[in-house]
């Protein structure tokens, strides 16, 4: 699916300089723009009060959701849009908002600090749509909601589920897998879903599941296994096997896609409609870190030479975006978006760690941590 959320983990934190947070304690500062020199114009999205918010996806009208701390030490699930930030939990204990499609529709999730049950909800405007006792965690172009549910049958199990028009369908056990539980991976916007659990063998195996089908990704008794990482709605899928390294499955066929001399490690990221995959390789875990498109016949390194890249997402542009470190210097670290061959320091005149995290339309979405220990959201609009 078009790739708005954050896709892995934050590889790193970020910092802005004073001017950009400086705000009184217990308020949220100001949302601050800048830029100049031809760098694309950024957005500090502030708080609910307390300090920390961290972003969790941008759809193509820059809207960014996610979660944000606020003045009393709760995380409520936010809004941010046009300048403002809403707070779409403002009774909650715990709460965050995964995910928002290209229409504005928002996922909830809400959990009761005291050990209570997680429960979700859609939110369209001012139409909130409970999903019930359930972890959402994604919605696609449709408004189909992915997630995860607990379920009891002589065993409890977790597994994913869909949501369409009113309708849950749990997905269940996988059928000849040896675990009971699965996790959700990815939602495309035909309904597939994405998944991966403990295969056959035991060895943890990707599955697509479509209309109520299951079809195991690779084959579970050669490479010990795999990890799957993203769908994308033509049908591709990107992953690692544990012995056998980075493919792309479709439609039951897996194509290996090797790796380049002298690289040991492999991070697959994201694959877009056409089957190009972007990957993080390097040699060893103590080895230099760059980021490589797989253009559909070789590999095809992202970024200047003398910089070590990390990718972080892709969309069906081609555009990538991730964070860097200049081989000049070393203790700089700043988010960069490659688009059509330009490469574009985003962190250009923000002091420290800087990371972009998703991309959508015209914008990108990234995370920041302040001097202070604060962290923060921003959001940049580009060509």
């Amino acid at each position: 699916m078009a790739r708005r959320r954050l896709l892995t983990a934050l590889a790193a934190v970020a910092l802005l300089p004073a001017a950009l947070v400086a705000a009184p304690a217990g308020a949220a500062p100001p949302a601050t723009t800048h830029g100049g020199h031809g760098r694309p114009p950024v957005v500090d999205l502030g708080s609910l009060g307390g300090g920390h918010t961290v972003a969790q996806a941008v759809n193509a009208r820059g809207q960014v959701v996610g979660r944000s701390l606020t003045a009393d030490g709760r995380w409520h699930a936010f809004s941010w849009e046009r300048g403002r930030m809403t707070d779409l939990t403002p009774d909650a204990d715990s709460a965050e908002a995964p995910d928002v499609d290209d229409r504005g529709q928002v996922v909830v999730q809400v959990t009761a600090l005291a050990g209570g049950p997680t429960v979700s909800e859609l939110r369209t405007g001012r139409r909130t749509v409970p999903l019930g006792e359930v972890g959402a965690e994604q919605v696609n172009a449709t408004g189909q909601v992915a997630g995860t549910v607990l379920t009891f049958d002589g065993d409890f199990s977790r597994n994913p589920f869909v949501w369409t028009r009113g309708t849950r369908v749990d997905l269940g056990p996988v059928p000849g897998f040896a675990g009971p539980s699965s996790r959700l991976v990815d939602l495309d916007d035909r309904g597939r879903v994405l998944g991966i659990g403990l295969g056959p063998e035991s060895f943890e195996l990707g599955y697509l599941w479509s209309a109520g089908t299951f079809t195991p990704i690779g084959d579970p008794f050669v490479f010990g296994g795999n990890a799957v990482v993203d769908l994308s709605d033509s049908g591709w899928v990107l992953g690692t096997a544990y012995q056998g390294g980075p493919f792309l499955w479709r439609a039951g066929v897996q194509t290996w896609l090797g790796l380049p001399p002298g690289i040991g490690e492999t991070l697959p990221v994201a694959v877009d409609e056409h089957g190009h995959a972007v990957l993080n390789l390097r040699a060893d875990p103590a080895g230099t870190e760059r980021a490589y498109r797989w253009d559909g016949r070789r590999y095809v390194p992202l970024g200047p030479a003398d910089v070590s890249t990390h990718a972080t997402a892709t969309d069906d542009r081609h555009r990538v975006v991730g964070q860097f470190t200049p081989a000049s210097d070393p203790s700089r670290t700043s988010a960069f978006l490659l688009d059509r061959g330009r490469f574009v320091d985003l962190g250009a005149g923000i002091d420290g760690v800087v990371t972009a995290q998703a991309v959508a339309g015209r914008y990108v979405m990234g995370t920041v941590l302040a001097p202070d220990g604060s962290t923060h959201a921003l959001r940049w609009t580009v060509r």
